[in-house]
């Protein structure tokens, strides 16, 4: 057992808030054109994952490790959740490149969890420190989350699920905040916009080639290129979507041209039908972005911002 977390497979499970949590923020500008019980703190799943992979991608990149070091699944992982669904077993190594695919496109916890174990290890040795792992690796999280400016984000894991003491939880707006953060590094990209890709398990030495589906299904429809699905009974169906335009020119008054990138975020929480709501929402926050940029980009009001939200 981890000290000073405690984890159970199977919970109790309360009921739901009645209304989903959503928000629609444009990516570039962060004006949001669509919320409803945006900053209601509640269970968000595996869309805490979007946090996992983005301090995974900063800890590779700071660190100049990289992500094709191998990592080994830690056999404490079991204890912290029921096995995924890709069958990674204890000792297990994969890259930590194929355990973000794993984490982003399959959602996969004992991905989740041996990249926290990877990256807080290292953490650990780099500070001159004992400790465990995992909470480490948390730690990062939330200091990730708090550098984004969330306001009602605690995470307890890499993985999501509601199952250690305390709870984890966010709201729609933060993880709005976060999913910009994430939609803004090219290399998360690879590892959202796909819809199936083979990775790479090494079982006592031997290669074994596992294919992961994305779980997204609104992926390559309406432009979406990402980001992130969740579903536990604590959170109800779970989605963050993002979409991309192509860019604009717009003529200025002296001559000079300047180039717009237009980029939505949706973000959807405890939803009976998550990606119809995303998809529906996704249009409405695409047309409200399309009169405010007619009518010239007015912020009326600093609430609109997701800043100040």
């Amino acid at each position: 057992m981890i000290p000073g977390l405690v984890f159970s497979i199977l919970t109790a499970v309360p009921a739901l808030l009645a209304q989903s949590s959503v928000l629609v923020v444009d990516a570039f500008n962060k004006k949001v054109h669509v919320a409803g019980n945006a900053n209601a703190k509640r269970p968000v799943g595996g869309l805490a994952k979007i946090a996992t992979a983005m301090v995974t991608l900063d800890w590779a990149e700071a660190s100049k490790v990289g992500v094709g070091v191998l990592a080994t699944v830690p056999s404490y992982a079991f204890q912290m959740s029921s096995p995924g669904n890709i069958g990674l077993q204890p000792g297990d190594q994969a890259t930590v490149r194929d355990l973000i695919y794993a984490t982003m496109m399959g959602s996969d916890n004992i991905a989740a969890i041996t990249l926290g174990d990877f990256v807080g290890r290292d953490h650990l040795s780099r500070l001159g420190r004992s400790g465990h792992p995992i909470e480490e690796f948390v730690r990062q999280m939330n200091q990730l989350a708090k550098r984004e400016g969330t306001r009602g984000t605690h995470f307890t894991n890499p993985h999501g699920l509601e199952n250690s003491r305390p709870m984890p939880y966010s709201t729609a707006a933060d993880i709005g905040r976060l999913a910009i953060y994430a939609v803004s590094r090219p290399a998360m990209r690879f590892y959202t916009n796909q819809s199936s890709r083979s990775i790479t398990i090494y079982r006592g030495g031997q290669p074994i080639s596992v294919a992961i589906g994305n779980t997204n299904q609104l992926l390559g429809v309406d432009r979406i290129d990402g980001v992130k699905t969740g579903n536990t009974e604590r959170s109800g169906g779970c989605v963050v979507i993002s979409a991309e335009k192509p860019s604009s020119v717009q003529v200025q008054a002296d001559n000079s041209s300047v180039i717009y990138r237009h980029r939505m975020v949706v973000v959807v929480i405890g939803s009976a039908s998550p990606f119809a709501e995303a998809q529906t929402l996704l249009h409405q926050g695409w047309a409200a972005y399309d009169r405010w940029l007619a009518a010239g980009r007015p912020i009326t009001d600093k609430k609109q911002m997701l800043d100040h939200f």
